[in-house]
């Protein structure tokens, strides 16, 4: 028989007289593909760190600079400055990276 109990951010776990504590993991996997692309790209971050630093080494791998792609979750838009934490993000999460596209209209020729 064993019994759960919530302790702060960690979960004791009691099975008979032993007790384990476990913790809530400080990392996250995400899982980043191109509109262009065909696999995924595999980022490990932290669940309170900002998702510019992922952003910037997606775009460097790609060659290009970091605001070239927008990046979507679940249609959703992610900016630089959310965190995994914020966006509810758990392990093998998808994020979209679209490029940008610029509207409106110019002259016509």
């Amino acid at each position: 028989m064993s019994t759960t109990s919530r302790v702060g951010s960690n979960e004791v776990k009691i099975e008979g007289k032993k007790r384990k504590v476990v913790s809530e993991p400080t990392h996250v996997t995400l899982k980043v593909k191109g509109q262009d692309e065909e696999e995924f790209r595999v980022f490990w971050v932290r669940r309170n760190a900002k998702l510019l630093k992922m952003m910037e080494v997606y775009t460097n791998m790609r060659g290009v600079e970091w605001n070239t792609f927008r990046f979507l979750f679940d249609g959703s838009r992610i900016r630089e400055y959310h965190t995994p934490d914020e966006l509810e993000l758990k392990d093998g999460d998808e994020i979209d990276a679209m490029l940008y596209q610029q509207s409106g209209s110019g002259p016509l020729l």
